[in-house]
């Protein structure tokens, strides 16, 4: 069994607790000692952005709202819109009026990180038999075709009992396309599923006791059930994966939907067959509850999720010849209502939309790509007094005959919450931001014990961009160093978090400014390719910096020179 546990915080080199112990100013700083104390309240004031889809009675798109159009409520609280633009084809308007044309040199600097599309195509090769999943992709494929682009990214990401990344972000459609065309040639969990399924309902048609009945039900339902519980699971762990990534992110989900009961196909044959049967006990196998967990998580983490069902238009799935001579069959309404009711609802509490019932999925996908060329974005403040605690989100058009499509809910993150997600994700998707203006090294690795190396870190953090808050005779700021390491095979380490403080005397403000906070760590790493990712946060501004940088550790003993 491999272990999980790859770094470990071995030591922090001491805080500076004197502006005179801090380091001499950097060659390419140029000190000041009229630099003002960078004071700053520790109240954190955030913008909470929803996006807002508005059509007409026929379905068609709706532009040229105002922000008074809209009514938006948080937990049934009417709050101020005080952000707010409208994005009409290559265009997007401000509150004030003013205009902007996407492919500007203008919009570079100042459009909305919003308009930047992130589409996830999770393919659930359990849930889904081949062939409907490849009929669906000729559509799909054209779609990509069309829509991945400069400012459009795609990722492919497979379930089939474990999760597995089969391309990473791409802008490059020929890359996305093919990846699909190479699932197509896989078969996956879903023909075996319908196999067992269709087994089980002939089994209870030819049962002899209700009871007999009953155990064939709960035997299936109950394994259907574990497979569900890893769905949900694998579900989960890609919104979450997705939490740093900035930008506007939709999951479309293709599969053949996802039973809210399982096996509730199974117990209306059993009621069929013996009339005065009970079969409450189906209830135990409802899923309501983890799928809910799944809405929670996509709200969590900005993301819209958009669902296909590549079952398509189908007859009764037991009116094949091999089951024609089933009596006791379940009711076709009721399965398909039981497979479509959880995707439909993820997809409506989260913004999206989901596709079912249809064998032509271009319309669905053409409404997902016009969702980045025809919305509204509705900005209010929040405090963030409630720290990762979930609220309801509702919005409505004060006009009539129109409506509204937008996410259900969100989450509200502390700021710690926020930097740790967001250093976890960056070990798949980089970020850049460096306010901070730290810089980070590392050097080379030595022998820890027969099994480990030790991994120096350097860290070097501006004063002068840490927000210093009077205390007493002295000036005090504080930050926080978040740091994550991954091995080649995806292991990661646990999240580790360090807290430190700055004292400055306040005689020595203005010299404390012009200098440098060096701080040390050690990792304790195993040997191989890792990637390790970090962040540094000002407590008081909340300004973050993130740096991440692949690494390898030879367990080789290095080549002499000249030997």
């Amino acid at each position: 069994m491999k272990t999980r546990l790859l770094a470990v915080l071995a030591l922090a080199a001491a805080v500076v607790i004197e502006a005179q112990t801090a380091t001499p100013p950097r060659p390419t700083q140029t000190p000041s000692p009229m630099v003002p104390a960078p004071v700053t309240e520790s109240v954190t004031v955030d913008i909470t952005n929803i996006e807002v889809v508005v059509t007409d009675s026929k379905g068609r798109r709706v532009t040229g709202l105002a922000k008074d159009d809209f009514e938006l409520r948080q937990d049934g609280v009417i709050q101020p819109i005080t952000n707010f633009y409208a994005v009409d084809g290559q265009k997007v308007v401000f509150a004030d009026g003013k205009t902007l044309t996407l492919d500007s040199q203008e919009a570079e600097k100042e459009a909305p990180r919003e308009l930047k599309a992130h589409y996830i195509l999770y393919i659930d090769n359990l849930n889904i038999q081949p062939q409907n999943r490849n009929r669906m992709f000729k559509s799909l494929i054209a779609w990509v075709q069309r829509s991945v682009g400069s400012k459009a990214e795609a990722e492919v990401i497979v379930y089939n009992r474990s999760l597995k990344v089969r391309q990473r972000f791409t802008t490059e459609p020929g890359l996305v396309v093919g990846v699909l065309e190479d699932i197509e040639r896989e078969t996956g969990g879903g023909t075996p599923q319908a196999s067992d399924r269709r087994d089980a309902v002939e089994r209870i048609d030819q049962s002899q006791s209700a009871d007999q009945a009953m155990s064939i039900a709960r035997t299936y339902a109950q394994a259907l059930r574990n497979d569900l519980e890893f769905t949900v699971d694998s579900f989960k762990t890609t919104l979450n994966g997705l939490a740093g990534l900035e930008g506007r992110k939709v999951l479309i989900y293709v599969s053949e939907g996802l039973p809210q009961t399982a096996g509730a196909e199974l117990y209306d044959a059993i009621q069929r067959k013996y009339t005065t049967a009970s079969t409450l006990e189906q209830f135990e196998n409802d899923m309501s509850s983890r799928y809910a967990s799944i809405i929670q998580a996509a709200n969590a983490e900005g993301v819209t999720i958009w669902a296909l069902d590549a079952s398509g238009l189908q007859t009764d799935a037991f009116t094949s010849a091999e089951s024609k001579y089933i009596e006791s069959r379940p009711s076709d309404f009721l399965s398909r209502q039981n497979m479509q009711g959880p995707i439909m609802l993820m997809a409506e509490q989260t913004g999206g939309m989901a596709a079912v019932n249809t064998n032509d999925w271009k319309d669905s996908l053409e409404e997902l790509s016009k969702d980045f060329t025809s919305f509204y974005s509705l900005g209010y403040r929040s405090a963030r007094s409630a720290a990762d605690r979930p609220h309801s989100i509702e919005v409505t058009v004060k006009r009539k005959g129109l409506k509204v499509r937008s996410r259900k809910g969100l989450v509200e993150k502390s700021p710690e919450t926020r930097v740790a997600e967001a250093v976890l994700s960056a070990l798949d998707y980089p970020r850049e931001e460096n306010p901070l203006q730290i810089s980070v090294r590392l050097d080379e690795t030595k022998p820890y014990d027969q099994s480990t190396w030790e991994l120096p870190v350097h860290i070097v953090l501006p004063i002068g961009k840490l927000g210093l808050l009077p205390s007493g005779d002295h000036y005090e700021a504080t930050y926080l160093i978040y740091l994550i390491v991954r091995d080649s095979s995806g292991d990661k380490s646990d999240m580790q978090v360090k807290h430190e403080t700055i004292r400055v005397p306040e005689k020595q403000l203005k010299i404390a400014q012009t200098k440098d906070q060096p701080y040390e760590l050690k990792l304790i790493v195993r040997d191989g390719a890792q990637r390790l990712s970090l962040a540094v946060r000002d407590g008081a501004t909340n300004q973050t910096s993130y740096f991440q940088k692949n690494f390898f550790v030879s367990s080789l003993p290095p080549v002499k020179k000249g030997g």
